[in-house]
């Protein structure tokens, strides 16, 4: 009798694993839009567009250097059984830099059938149920100069959620075609040989 009890045991502890396990493996990107697309309440960016697009089975999303603030919109959809909260959303990447809180919105909020609806809040501890998606607008800023020849390409950013006690980060692409962002390298100064900066772009001395 206590072997048996003891496998029951086992087994329910495997169960609980594999749960854990898929739910936090169920979160993906949504089916609304892209990237390039402009989330209402954020400052939009200039000249992003799709590029490597022939065909309809994949596309990036072209980022040339901006200037302040600007936002990228993404879709955060749970496809699995079990909910679970998703704590943050960051950018892992040099030249490209969180410049403020992340907002959110779901489908209907604020009364609008608007997708991403015009109202949105700071993004905190939400409980993403199944079948749910969030729309979410990361303010962002790159570095106002970029060289000519060389291409950066950013193919993720990270979402850290956690499902019970156990939490994990996972990278997820730009769009639902696996989508990835497209820049020159952000790097350089005004002036300097194969460097393109915005206009009138003023930095401080560099001290290297």
């Amino acid at each position: 009798m206590g072997i048996v009890c003891a496998r029951r045991a086992r087994d329910r502890w495997a169960d609980r694993r594999r749960d854990r396990s898929r739910a936090l493996s169920a979160v993906s990107y949504g089916s609304t839009g892209n990237s390039a697309e402009w989330y209402p309440g954020l400052p939009p960016g200039r000249g992003i567009h799709l590029v490597n697009n022939v065909g309809g089975f994949h596309e990036d999303i072209y980022i040339p250097p901006q200037r302040g603030v600007f936002s990228l919109f993404v879709d955060v959809r749970n496809n699995g059984s079990f909910p679970v909260t998703i704590e943050s959303l960051t950018v892992p990447t040099p030249g490209l830099y969180l410049a403020g809180p992340v907002r959110y919105s779901t489908l209907g909020m604020g009364g609008s059938n608007q997708i991403p609806p015009p109202t949105s809040r700071v993004l905190h501890e939400f409980v993403l149920r199944p079948g749910q998606e969030i729309f979410v607008g990361l303010p962002v800023r790159t570095w106002p100069c970029a060289e000519t020849n060389e291409w950066s390409e950013v193919t993720s950013f990270n979402v850290k959620m956690r499902y019970l006690w156990l939490t994990r980060t996972v990278a997820l692409p730009w769009g639902p075609l696996t989508d990835s962002l497209i820049m020159h390298a952000p790097f350089g100064r005004p002036g300097e040989s194969g460097t393109f900066c915005l206009p009138h772009t003023v930095l401080p001395k560099s001290h290297d």
